[in-house]
């Protein structure tokens, strides 16, 4: 039998026990889990955001931001919120990182941008110990996507 699984030759052995190998090698590296995240992390508009585990997966709340004027950090709403039922709501404290589930070396999940009052599909990154690139998405005719470093906040 001229078979790649016939065993009486060393040499397919070896081939089979090869492509196993490399087989069970790249689930490995598929399956990396993601990294921390938790911290406090400052966005380039100046607003901290302390991301922490919320039931099962991390989950990321503004604690700081620079206030509009006229407003302060406590009493700050939502107000740009496309959304008119939650146009009231505090901007502290808000949860602007959730549903975040491992993803490879990254986590996915949905972001929200009181700024502009949407929320996106969210792909956060660990760059390096001190910064986190979070990507949010949004469909419009095709996707529109846009970047922000995160960093480290003391």
């Amino acid at each position: 039998m001229n078979s790649l699984f016939h065993t009486s030759s060393g040499l397919k052995t070896s081939a089979l026990a090869a492509l196993f190998a490399a087989i069970s090698l790249s689930g490995i590296s598929e399956t990396r889990a993601a990294p921390d995240i938790n911290g406090k992390w400052r966005t380039p508009a100046g607003a901290v955001i302390q991301i922490n585990t919320c039931g099962n997966a991390p989950c990321g709340k503004i604690v700081s931001f620079k206030p509009p004027k006229g407003y302060t950090m406590q009493n700050t709403p939502d107000a740009n919120n496309r959304d008119a039922s939650k146009q009231s709501r505090k901007v502290l404290g808000l949860t602007v990182l959730w549903r975040l589930k491992p993803n490879g070396n990254s986590w996915k999940g949905r972001v929200y941008d009181p700024r502009r009052g949407f929320s996106a599909n969210a792909t956060v990154r660990k760059k390096s110990s001190s910064t986190l690139e979070i990507q949010g998405c949004v469909r419009v005719v095709f996707n529109v996507c846009e970047k922000e470093v995160w960093q480290k906040a003391r």
